[in-house]
């Protein structure tokens, strides 16, 4: 050891702590520090600087461990032998006795630093990780023993390594090695935690199975034996509960104690059920609720809590976690767990609480756990009861249910529901019993929550409403109000829901007296009774409803007479309904939203009844009366929502008793042509009128030919509004004269605008006012007639009559908007003003583009800004148009998506490939990019979605038809969209990467209160969505493809079985464009290398869409494409072989000298995008899948010539052994020996710069994939993970290891007890270490 390398690394951290050092001598300093830890005596020196008794500063003992941590981290060989410059288990064992004697030097009663100590904990864990359980170690648990009985300080060293350690192994993913062996160290921690009896119970033969594909393949599951220490009978986890119930008697050592409850919960959610009864751990965590501390009580809830979530697979343990709470030592856990309650209430919360937000969170956990208890035990499916005496726990449930803290009982009512529906328990004599009492409550509690959520909605008070420490738990009182008309609100109307269907006639009978009286004119005012009344009836009538519908189906006559008795008095509350008045439009729209619900009431078995007919007629008026409304005054935006509503009720009747309305069809058409030509009707009330008429044919018991007979008056008058404008679309000149812009250019320069202007400007006014509408009314008619593929609404072919009328005008609408971004089209004309230049920016994007890209409001007004009367007067035709713009485009685009499901669209429109291709591309350099996004969503995706895959068309019966459809189609725009997406998403990553992006967390939903949205940040997210919308039309693609092939598990199984798999077509995906694209080497070729260019783009979400669908792909394509360069032995295996390589395009499967193309892509294209993904630090969150797929080509390519297929195939081209051409040929892979070798060297040289770069060896990469061709699919990830660790990418800000998203939050004993000088700014100074994060590194060397 040099002892001047000692004395630079002290010199340079000195520097790099020191607040006032420049950032290039901090960055220099730090480099030769980061030198030191590649050194190979980097552990020598670790330990060397971190021994106490050398007196160095904490901080340059702590780099002394961070040296030793990169060592076990870094240089640790994961293979039977260490290559050159790694450290073999020997050295590791070496190196322990070291680290041994740092920690007791450290973990003493004198006090030493918490950061030093918590990094010594980690150091032993990391060594417990590569080691143990081994020969060399086999008494960790006597040495942890020995340690615990010393003192106080070493207890609790002991704890920590044991809490760390499950953390490390069950709840965070930072030691590779832990991933890799995950199985010896389950076998470790169950020999030392559990008593050796439960060991015994659950392990008879003292050996543990461990599904492994090579040891299956060889005949079953492979047995590792469970090493069991003399002397540890009792196990560590029965110990700690031992322990922790002293102190809990004795009232003393409280931080003991929650570290004691703290390291146990760690273990609960792996701990075996039957290890958890053996040690009545229930009931010992029980006893610890009772406990003063505030602390301790609320992690003991918690770890009750995970135990309550476990859940039985078979056996004696489908009980016996219940048994646990609610029956052993006669319940005296569920006895805990009611009087821990009881303290949380308002009669006793000052008296056992310090702070009253505690005593909420800790009711809510106990609540949670009753909760678990009924819905996941009691109540699950086919159980029995299984509680002698249930009624503690029922009574337990109800109090809980009551609480006024919302927060509380909403988390037992779900449960309610559960327990209600469940066939053996609704019919205990002890929950029938609650049903009354729950059902008052329930419907108490509803109008209790509107009055609530209406109190917090105008912001009055709420003293006595509801709870202030329940309110305070949320940010806002908003965010409160929508947890209680959400959640809250939900789950009591469905447990309403529930008692009724339980008992129709009886409920209907006791709730009708207490509704009736609340629709009387004295509550018009009452808003919240209003609306939870409503709520009430909808519940009621719908539950009706399913009721008698499932009485129907199953022949249930009890039932259906209960449904007939409740039936007669509905008929008086429906009337009572409509005839509700209020002034208030928010409650119209309410009452608007309940009258579908009496549908109920109306089938068409009912009109005979006067009392139907009378209710229907009621309703339709009704609706009828709301349909107008003046179009300007204070109130038009509230009327307006009214007329909304009208229709939308009249739709929904439409859908639900479309036979009743067509009873007086007649009359209802002429209700809607009369309102149709009313001017006092909007356009749109229109166009939701001509909805509902298409809706109520579409459903009707007729005819196909009736109802086209029907629906054509209906559909007419569209085509024709669309044909009446078809000149103005035969050009942009024309196009831009119908929006009215030469007249808008007159009024500019002349100043002023005369009357001829006003009457040019609003007749186009009326004409953008007319297409809009049209292409609007369209859209909605075809959504509601056009329905899933296997709907009976479906009247597709009323639309392919028309399909040569409406396709053409939108066609040419599209290329004239598009046209508008193109100056070449307008430039021509005769402008007279100067704003014309700009086309008066209309063109600009409008606010509401712009809130939704950034997910919110903005916060000024970005439209151009006009000053002056005359630009007054002009602004809001201007706005007008722009506003008109996107409108239209928005309409277009889904129109002709949803048309694309019409079959005779692509037969007898003319020309429809070569004129699509030029509403993609005529104008595509010069579009604006926002717009894209919808192209690609609502245009292109359903086009290639629906294509050959239409309703009622059997994919396999008409494939070589619908193949060559798409081919007709798609060939002359496809492969162009391929290359101009992927050139011009390049350009804009490329920019922005340049320029630099906004942080991750902001990468959506841009606009809060803390950003300033700037036009770059929404430039950016325009970006994403196209990025979004181009991956999502990629993963179609790949989806279609995918379905042809079985998963890689499944051909293996069949190659080795000889049996045929049989592939469904139908699922996601289109299977006819797959055909087509396999049948394609440009499509495919296209398809597979645009997925890659998507992998390179810095969007986390475009990336795990197509990796997602690459995982299910590319392991069926290694196999695929090796199959033709081995010989099958059997024709069976002929038979497979050639059925999976038929598929593809023969030039993309096979070569005469060389591997086929599909091979090559594989092994090189694809390896390569995988690897550029795990070396991105904009794509961590990426890593996990992209290690998992190239894992798996890795793992499948061996399958042919191992023994998970037992038959041989031979090599094709077998000359021994691979020859230095397989590896050194640059431009082609040639196939000599092994083809699944050959495609592992190739996938191994594709990755040799990474690995370089990173200083990985080639040798142990080699050892890690011959290991992960042998073992399971999850160890095989793991292993690759740990091989390429230090190759994969890592945030520069992360300064602390960051856990799961799913994984518990722990405080850091680093983050509360690090000197304020290594993470915080110095008092009084003006810098501080990470100030200066932005110009260089400290991840390496920060705690």
């Amino acid at each position: 050891m040099d002892i001047s390398v000692v004395q630079r690394v002290i010199q340079a951290l000195e520097l790099v702590y020191a607040p006032d050092t420049p950032v290039n001598e901090r960055k220099a300093a730090e480099s030769a520090c980061q030198q030191l830890k590649d050194d190979a005596q980097a552990s020598a020196y670790g330990v060397y600087l971190a021994t106490q008794s050398n007196e160095f500063p904490p901080m340059v003992r702590h780099f002394g461990l961070q040296l030793i941590e990169h060592a076990i981290k870094y240089r640790f060989s994961t293979g039977k032998t260490a290559s050159k410059g790694k450290m073999s288990a020997e050295d590791l064992l070496q190196l322990r006795t070291q680290i041994w004697e740092l920690v007791f030097a450290s973990w003493t009663d004198t006090q030493d630093p918490q950061y030093i100590r918590e990094k010594l904990v980690s150091l032993v864990v990391m060594l417990i990780i590569r080691l143990w359980p081994c020969a060399q170690w086999a008494d960790l648990s006597a040495q942890l023993m020995q340690l615990y009985t010393q003192s106080d300080v070493r207890r609790e060293l002991v704890l920590r390594i044991w809490q760390t350690l499950g953390e490390e192994l069950l709840v965070y993913d930072r030691d590779t090695i832990a991933a890799v062996r995950k199985h010896e160290l389950t076998n470790g921690i169950i020999g030392a935690l559990l008593p050796q009896s439960a060991v015994a119970m659950l392990y008879p033969n003292g050996y543990r199975l461990t599904s492994d594909k090579a040891a299956e393949s060889s005949g079953g599951k492979q047995a590792t034996l469970i090493v069991l220490e003399p002397g540890n009978e009792d196990g560590w986890i029965l110990r700690w509960a031992q322990h922790a119930g002293e102190l809990a008697q004795q009232q003393q050592n409280e931080p003991m104690l929650l570290l004691l409850v703290n390291t146990i919960t760690t273990y609960l959610e792996w701990m075996p059920i039957k290890a958890v009864v053996a040690t009545d751990l229930v009931p010992r965590l029980a006893a610890l609720l009772s406990v003063r501390s505030d602390q301790v009580r609320q992690q003991v809830a918690t770890a009750l809590e995970i135990i309550s979530r476990r859940i039985g697979q078979a056996g004696d343990e489908r009980d016996a976690i219940l048994l646990q709470f609610v029956e052993l030592n006669d319940g005296a856990a569920l006895s805990a767990i009611a009087h821990a309650y009881a303290t949380t209430l308002s009669a006793q919360v000052d008296e056992h609480w310090d702070d009253a937000s505690d005593a909420l969170k800790f009711a809510c956990s106990l609540a949670q756990i009753c909760a678990n208890l009924a819905s996941l035990h009691w109540a699950r499916k086919n159980a029995q009861n299984s509680m002698s005496h249930p009624e503690r726990f029922i009574e337990l449930l109800m109090a809980m249910s009551r609480d006024p803290r919302y927060s509380v009982s909403v988390l037992v009512l779900g449960s309610w529901t559960t327990i209600v529906r469940h066939s053996s328990l609704s019919r205990l004599p002890q929950v029938t019993a609650v049903f009354s009492a729950l059902t008052e409550y329930t419907t108490e509690a509803i109008f209790q929550v509107c009055r609530a959520a209406q109190a917090l909605a105008v912001k009055s008070q709420t003293d006595g409403i509801v709870d202030e420490t329940d309110m305070d738990q949320f940010d806002s009182a908003a965010e409160f109000r929508v947890f209680l008309t959400s959640e809250v609100r939900r789950r009591l109307v469905n447990i309403v829901r529930d008692m009724c269907n339980i008992d129709p006639a009886g409920f209907v009978g006791w709730i009708l007296p207490l509704l009736l009286p609340v629709f009387s004119p004295e509550n018009s005012s009452n808003a919240s009774v209003i609306e939870a009344a409503f709520m009430i009836v909808d519940a009621v009538l719908t539950t009706l409803d399913d009721a008698e519908q499932r009485a129907l189906s199953e022949g249930d006559e009890d039932i259906a007479a209960q449904v007939r008795q409740a039936r007669a008095p509905c008929y008086q509350l429906g009337h009572r309904v409509v005839e509700f008045s209020a002034n208030d439009p928010h409650m119209v729209v309410r009452q608007l939203q309940t009258l579908p619900s009496f549908a109920f009431l109306l089938r068409p078995a009912a009109m005979d009844s006067d009392e139907a007919r009378a209710l229907l007629m009621a309703i339709l008026q009704k609706c009828a009366a709301t349909l107008k409304h003046p179009l300007d005054g204070p109130n038009v935006r509230d009327l307006r929502l009214v007329a909304r509503r009208s229709t939308a009720a009249l739709v929904r009747l439409a859908i639900a008793i479309p036979d009743s309305l067509m009873m007086i069809y007649a009359d209802l058409s002429q209700l809607v042509q009369s309102h149709i030509a009313d001017p006092d009707v909007t356009r749109t009330v229109k166009g939701h009128l001509s909805e509902f008429q298409l809706a109520l044919i579409a459903g009707a018991s007729r005819t196909l030919a009736e109802r086209k007979q029907l629906a054509q008056p209906v559909v007419q008058p569209i085509i024709d509004a669309l044909h009446e404008l078809m000149p103005a679309l035969q050009s942009p000149t024309e196009f831009i004269t119908l929006l009215g812009l030469p007249a808008l250019d007159q009024a500019y320069a002349q100043g002023s605008i005369s009357p001829d202007i006003r009457a040019v400007l609003e007749a186009a006014r009326s004409n953008r006012a007319q297409l809009g509408q049209v292409l609007t009314t369209l859209y909605v008619c075809l959504n509601r007639t056009i329905g899933d593929r296997n709907s009976t609404l479906n009247l597709v072919s009323l639309w392919n009559d028309c399909i040569g009328d409406l396709v053409p005008p939108i066609l040419l609408l599209i290329r004239c908007l598009h046209a508008m971004w193109n100056p070449a089209h307008y430039q021509h004309l005769s402008w007279q003003s100067q704003q014309a230049h700009g086309l008066f920016g209309v063109l600009d994007m409008t606010e509401g583009e712009r809130q939704s890209i950034i997910g919110g409001e903005a916060e000024a007004d970005h439209t151009s800004s006009t000053t002056g009367s005359q630009q007054q007067q002009l602004a809001p035709e201007t706005h007008a148009i722009q506003h008109t713009l996107g409108s239209l485009l928005s309409s277009a685009y889904k129109c002709l998506g949803r048309l694309s499901c019409v079959p005779d669209m692509f037969t007898k429109v003319p020309d429809l490939a070569d004129n699509f291709a030029a509403c993609l591309f005529a104008d595509a350099e010069v579009m604006a990019a926002r717009h894209w996004r919808h192209l690609l969503s609502d245009v292109a995706m359903p086009m290639l979605q629906n294509v050959g895959n239409w309703p009622g068309m059997d994919a396999s019966t008409h494939l070589d038809q619908s193949r060559d459809t798409i081919g007709r189609f798609a060939a002359s725009w496809l492969s162009p969209l391929f290359a101009f997406c992927t050139n011009k998403l390049d350009a804009e990553w490329h920019t922005l990467v340049t320029r630099g992006m906004t942080p991750s967390n902001q990468a959506s939903g841009l606009q809060s209160a803390e950003v300033s949205v700037t036009d770059e940040m929404v430039h950016e997210q325009i970006v994403r969505d196209w990025t979004r919308a181009w991956s999502q039309l990629v993963v179609e693609l790949l989806v279609s493809v995918a379905r042809w092939f079985p998963d890689a598990a499944q051909i293996e199984n069949e190659l080795a079985s000889a049996s045929r798999v049989t592939v469904s077509l139908t699922g996601h995906g289109n299977a006819a464009l797959g055909a087509f694209i396999l049948s394609s080497a440009d499509a495919l070729a296209g398809t597979l290398t645009t997925a890659l260019t998507v992998l390179k783009y810095k969007d986390a979400v475009s990336v795990q869409r197509v990796q997602q669908q690459l995982s299910d792909l590319a392991p069926s394509l290694v196999l695929i494409s090796l199959l033709p360069m081995y010989s099958p032995p059997t024709p069976t295996h002929a038979s497979i072989s050639n059925a999976y390589t038929s598929r593809i395009q023969g030039s993309l499967t096979a070569a005469e000298d060389a591997c086929s193309s599909v091979f090559t892509w594989l092994a090189t294209d694809l390896t390569s995008a995988l690897v550029d993904v795990l070396r991105d630090p904009f794509l961590i969150s990426q890593q996990t899948m992209a290690l998992a797929v190239l894992a798996d080509l890795l793992f499948y390519s061996s399958s042919i010539a191992s023994d998970r297929v037992p038959q041989h195939w031979s090599f094709r081209n077998s000359s021994g052994n691979i020859d230095q051409r397989a590896v050194d040929n640059s431009d082609k892979i040639v196939p000599v020996g092994d083809p699944g070798l050959v495609f592992r060297t190739a996938v191994q040289r594709t990755m040799a710069h990474a690995l370089q770069t990173a200083n990985i060896s080639a040798e142990d990469v080699a050892n890690t994939i011959i290991q992960l061709t042998t073992t399971s699919a999850k160890r095989s990830r793991a292993l690759l993970r740990a091989s390429l660790h230090t190759m994969l990418a890592v945030e520069k800000s992360q300064l602390f290891s960051e856990t799961k998203a799913t994984s518990k939050s722990v405080d850091s004993q680093l983050t509360r007890n690090a000197p304020a000088s290594w993470t915080n700014k110095h008092a009084g100074n003006s810098t501080s270490v990470l100030d200066n994060d932005a110009d260089f590194d400290l991840g390496s060397i920060m705690p």
